[in-house]
């Protein structure tokens, strides 16, 4: 019995070793991948007939080679486990149908399957020591991708899955939005540390990065994934800037919705602004509906215990080309915008352009998550807004004056709405960050509940290089930020500065 066992032992760790030797854990992860990718491909808009035919083609050659190739390595490993009970037979140590009895057997099948699976969790823990792979951002398995690409294949499937939760979701009645909190500004100009800092008031509802990819869902969404079962470990985001994210951090994907409702505005090379005579009163239902949902989503998740959320809060730095629209449609919303100094903002926004046009040109699917989420701030996939003034195609993106022509254009046109929205300066927020968001909270009417606001910013001045940028393209940059500078401590930071 014992030489049996023994025997069986050998054969299952002969089979064991097989299956890593060959990487068949590889060669079947490739199979599910080539399965997603072609099924992905019929879904995605961004691909004409043609290209879905060539890309279904594709995936079905390599599903047959990949099983062929499965089928193959499963053969290695069951000689492998096969050889060890033909030479104990062979030599006469044990017959080989009392070791096939034994292994048979049901408390045998079970033990073994239980080290087994503790061997190899073990063996992943020890072996999981690299922490760049830990930090390095988020990573979309075959199967993360396919669910992004339905969910993003057609402007209708965002609009089914709200309607999906209306009408499979029981709900009291949708919770009123009054005082919607919308900040915005040019990309790397602080909106998601001012994002961050406000949603932990505890009456504030944001989007979190739970509610990817069916966004306009956000309540079914969860039920559907697994609620707080699932997670993901924190990393670092793709920007590169240190700045480290899970499931429950904030994040902008209200402007799914804008591209639902204005899909030909992002058809050109660059976006036209929403004025106040573009009023969309569907768009603007589903949004207040939308607004609503999220606040339930988060009430939901928090649970009955905590403070009830009542304040939509979103980061979209679209939103800096829709000022007169966003007044026009929510009268009582009120509109934050951080403000970076010019050259500093400048020489990130042209930093971060050259790291996403790299990402983007190495990972197609890098370039279709931020196109579906509408993230044409930078990179291959730069869409300029047309403020007046801004003439995209005379300057090279890659310059730091194209950026800096952008800012200036772009906080020109701000401060046309001066009296309706709340500025920021980037420096306050370094040096005295506690004193500019309680500021801040009390113009909102938050409750700030003791929080402490050092951790949502850098403390280092914010400096870049004047000599980098044409002289007169920089004056008349500073002449612009010297007045969002005066609204800024006039209209805010009067009391605290």
């Amino acid at each position: 019995m014992i030489q049996a066992v023994a025997v069986s032992l050998l054969a299952v760790a002969g089979f064991i070793l097989a299956l890593w030797w060959t990487n068949i854990a590889d060669i079947a992860r490739g199979i599910v991948g080539a399965s997603m990718a072609g099924v992905a491909a019929l879904f995605d808009n961004q691909l004409s007939d043609d290209a879905k035919e060539v890309a279904a083609r594709r995936a079905g050659g390599q599903l047959i080679l990949g099983g062929l190739n499965l089928a193959g390595r499963i053969v290695v490993a069951l000689a492998a486990a096969g050889l060890p009970i033909l030479l104990a037979d062979f030599v006469g140590l044990v017959p080989g149908s009392a070791v096939l009895d034994v292994m048979l057997r049901l408390d045998y099948i079970v033990i073994v399957s239980i080290l087994a699976f503790a061997t190899v969790k073990i063996v992943n823990r020890l072996r999981r020591t690299d922490a760049a792979a830990e930090n390095s951002g988020p990573q979309y398995s075959p199967v993360d991708q396919f669910v992004h690409n339905l969910a993003f294949s057609g402007p209708g499937v965002q609009k089914m899955a709200a309607r999906a939760e209306a009408r499979l979701i029981p709900r009291p009645p949708m919770p009123d939005v009054s005082q919607p909190i919308f900040v915005t500004s040019l990309a790397r100009g602080g909106t998601t540390a001012v994002l961050n800092a406000l949603h932990d008031a505890p009456e504030v509802a944001t989007h979190t990065y739970r509610d990817m990819p069916f966004v306009t869902a956000p309540v079914l969404w969860n039920k559907l994934a697994g609620g707080k079962r699932r997670g993901v470990r924190r990393r670092q985001r793709a920007h590169g800037d240190g700045m480290e994210i899970d499931l429950e951090s904030a994040e902008a994907f209200e402007e799914v919705i804008w591209r639902m409702f204005w899909p030909e505005r992002y058809k050109e090379a660059s976006i036209p602004l929403w004025q106040a005579g573009d009023t969309n009163e569907q768009a603007d239902r589903f949004l207040q509906n939308h607004m609503s949902s999220i606040i339930r989503a988060r009430n939901l998740q928090a649970g009955p215990q905590s403070v009830e959320k009542t304040r939509y809060c979103s980061k979209n730095n679209a939103n800096i080309a829709r000022i007169p629209y966003l007044l026009k449609s929510f009268p009582d919303c009120r509109i934050v915008v951080p403000v970076r100094r010019p050259e500093s903002h400048a020489e990130s926004l042209l930093r971060q352009h050259n790291n996403f046009s790299k990402l983007q040109t190495q990972d197609n699917f890098v370039t279709r998550y931020m196109a579906d989420i509408g993230h044409f701030e930078f990179g291959n996939l730069h869409k300029p807004f047309l403020f007046s003034g801004m003439e995209p195609t005379q300057k090279d993106t890659h310059t730091p004056d194209y950026w800096l022509q952008y800012w200036t254009c772009a906080f020109r046109e701000l401060l046309e709405y001066k009296d309706r929205c709340i500025f920021l300066l980037q420096d306050d927020l370094r040096a005295s960050p506690q004193a500019t968001m309680e500021g801040l909270y009390d113009t909102l009417e938050l409750s700030s509940d003791g929080q402490s606001f050092e951790q949502y910013f850098h403390s280092k001045p914010d400096v870049a290089a004047a000599e980098h940028f044409d002289p007169i393209c920089l004056q008349a940059a500073q002449d612009v930020y010297e007045a969002l500078e005066e609204c800024a401590h006039r209209n805010l930071l009067r009391n605290v500065i």
